[in-house]
């Protein structure tokens, strides 16, 4: 096709096209006239519509006010002003209106007859309604003309009313018949509109798809390569913003560079520390244009080309950096390389936290929890040293009767061979076990090293040789019910919990009145989900620990704080309230298990007992427990 023809298209096509707009303007020209005749009917109508509504209004007040005189001034002069409107309303319009009104004006006449005669006057109609006063003269003066000429007056009044309905409702049919007639000329326009427009939009194609195919397809590829790099470029805005947004909120410090350690992009944080205040501010320099020292900045730099020369991240690196109010903060940095398509390195991004004050914190809370460890362990000595002087008591009361009984006897000399040796062997027996318990009470507070396996019952058994004593005396019964089994971690600091348990029970069965005064002991192996024991372990075999007392219990508002550090139901000088709590921060940090306490009802030997159960669980398995400082 010739480039002559294709212009002759083209102005055929505009010849078309500019026909049709003239045809709808046209259309939409005379339709829009019609309508706004229309509109200003409808005005003219709605403002005689609304000297009727202030007339109907000011009629209805005839009957209640209290100064008819006044109201009826202002319904006459509402009359007027409704008269006056009516007739500019179109002849069809008005002589509908006009019928109903020929009959309210002669109602209209009598009611002002009577309101204007002078019989009314002296009934003080500024003080009473019509109603109100028609009310009192039925009571005294039914028959009377008053009352009579009072009573025709409301009627008439309510006769009004229903003329005056009459003609509402006939406002309301011509709105009725406007609005269905503003909405025909609306749907007729938007037909013809619609009728012409689809007429030119398919002469248009028509004449489109004559043109050239060839030129017809560049177009379309033109056109849907500047939609595609549109498209393009819009999701590369969006992708950039939403990625700029995703690391603005991370709430740590993120940062990347180019291969020359040249800042190209930061998030709000990294701006902040950086002094900067937008994007532009950081891009384009280097660690030494920075707020942190030089020194710093050399190191940064440094270790940013170790790593984008192997290639290699690394991550958790601990640094140093001068912040904005020029103190030295430590740092928790990760950085990893950039790479291109081609897996070339083009650049680094890093991200780091500010650990000074969680470190500050752990380091508080470590002192803390060491001071708390060394109250604990003092209070276990003097606890222990208490149980030394009741377990060396009686061997120290035996030693004293055999000394002095050798004595007398060679005083006397009545000391035979046979009395000497058995009294030295009794003595020497006596010192053995007086060293055997130095032995356990040293063994005691010797610090665990290294986790180990240890046998449970070995434990328990060694736990009531320390407090053999303190049992003998008070009258407590122990019951075991112990399966050989092995557990793995320290074992004096388990030690430690026993007795902390053990003399909890001890205090409390004092306390009672009873000739039964028991402490149940039982362990067995079982296999439990790890996250009952240790976030540490998955799935384990642990051991199980049971101890119970029948000395009635924790009362319950208090159960749930046996474990809080400083806690303690006793008086000051018999207990500091850290004795369980370290038990159970042994347990848990130490030993990776847990330790539990609760209530509990059960029968011994046919009788029914109630006391606190501690519950331990620690692995039967080895696995990698918290270093101990």
């Amino acid at each position: 096709m010739s480039d002559l023809k294709i212009k002759d298209i083209s102005l055929y096509s505009f010849l078309v096209l500019a026909l049709g707009l003239i045809l709808i303007s046209t259309i939409l020209f005379i339709s829009l006239n019609k309508i706004k005749s229309l509109n200003n009917q409808l005005i003219l109508i709605t403002n005689v519509k609304n000297s009727f509504l202030e007339m109907k209004i000011n009629s209805e007040a005839l009957l209640i006010t209290k100064n008819l005189a006044e109201t009826s001034k202002l319904w006459s002069k509402s009359i007027e002003k409704f008269e006056k409107e009516i007739i500019l309303l179109s002849p069809v319009r008005n002589k509908k209106i006009e019928d109903l009104w020929y009959i309210s004006k002669k109602e209209i006449t009598d009611i002002k007859a009577i309101i204007n005669s002078k019989l009314l006057e002296p009934q003080n109609l500024h003080e009473k309604s019509l109603l109100m006063l028609k009310g009192e003269m039925f009571a005294l003066e039914e028959n009377s003309k008053m009352f009579l000429t009072i009573d025709s007056l409301t009627k008439k009044i309510e006769f009004l009313f229903q003329y005056e309905k009459f003609i509402l409702d006939e406002f309301t049919k011509i709105d009725k018949n406007d609005y269905t007639y503003i909405s025909r000329q609306i749907t007729l326009t938007t037909y013809y509109s619609i009728f012409f427009l689809l007429f030119i939009i398919i002469l248009t194609v028509t004449i489109i798809f004559i043109m050239n195919k060839k030129v017809l397809k560049i177009e379309v590829k033109l056109m849907a390569t500047q939609n595609s790099l549109r498209d393009s470029l819009s999701e590369l805005k969006n992708s950039r913003k939403l990625l700029q947004n995703i690391i603005d909120s991370v709430p740590a410090s993120v940062f990347w560079k180019d291969k020359n350690n040249v800042y190209v992009g930061a998030n709000k944080f990294f701006l902040h520390d950086a002094k900067c205040e937008k994007q532009e501010d950081i891009i384009g320099k280097t660690d030494y244009e920075m707020p942190w020292k030089d020194t710093e900045a050399s190191k940064y730099i440094s270790d940013d080309n170790s790593i984008m020369k192997s290639g290699i991240a690394r991550l958790q690196i601990e640094e140093t950096q001068t912040n904005e109010k020029n103190e030295l903060i430590k740092v928790l940095t990760s950085k990893v390389p950039l790479f291109d398509i081609n897996n070339k390195v083009i650049g680094i991004l890093g991200i780091y936290i500010d650990i000074t004050e969680k470190e500050k914190i752990a380091e508080e809370l470590f002192q803390k929890d060491k001071l708390l460890a060394q109250q604990s362990k003092m209070a276990s000595m003097g606890e222990m040293i208490e149980n030394i002087a009741h377990q060396w008591r009686q061997p120290l009361s035996f030693i004293l009767t055999s000394a002095t009984g050798i004595r007398l006897k060679n005083d006397y000399e009545c000391l035979d061979s046979m009395f000497l040796k058995e009294s030295l062997v009794g003595i020497e027996n006596t010192v053995n076990h007086l060293n055997k318990t130095i032995d356990d009470f040293r063994n005691y507070f010797k610090p665990d090293k290294e986790a180990k396996f240890f046998k449970i019952e070995l434990v328990v058994d060694n736990v009531f040789s320390l407090v053999e004593s303190k049992l003998k005396n008070k009258l407590i019964k122990i019951v075991k019910n112990i399966e050989d089994v092995k557990a793995f971690g320290f074992e004096n600091e388990f030690i430690q919990v026993l007795l902390n348990i053990i003399n909890n029970s001890i205090d409390e069965l004092e306390k009672i009145k009873s000739e039964n005064k028991l402490i149940f002991v039982k362990a067995k192996e079982i296999e439990v989900c790890g996250s009952e024991v240790s976030k540490n372990v998955s799935k384990c075999k642990c051991v199980e620990i049971k101890i119970c007392d029948n000395a009635g219990g924790i009362p319950k508002h208090i159960i749930k704080k046996v474990f809080d550090a400083y806690f303690t139901t006793k008086a000051e000088d018999k207990g500091t309230g850290i004795g369980l709590y370290m038990s159970k921060e042994m347990i848990k940090k130490h030993m990776n298990g847990s330790i539990t306490v609760e209530n509990k009802i059960f029968t011994h030997e046919n009788k029914e007992y109630m006391g606190a159960e501690f519950t331990i669980l620690i692995p039967a398995e080895e696995y990698v427990l918290e270093k101990k400082e």
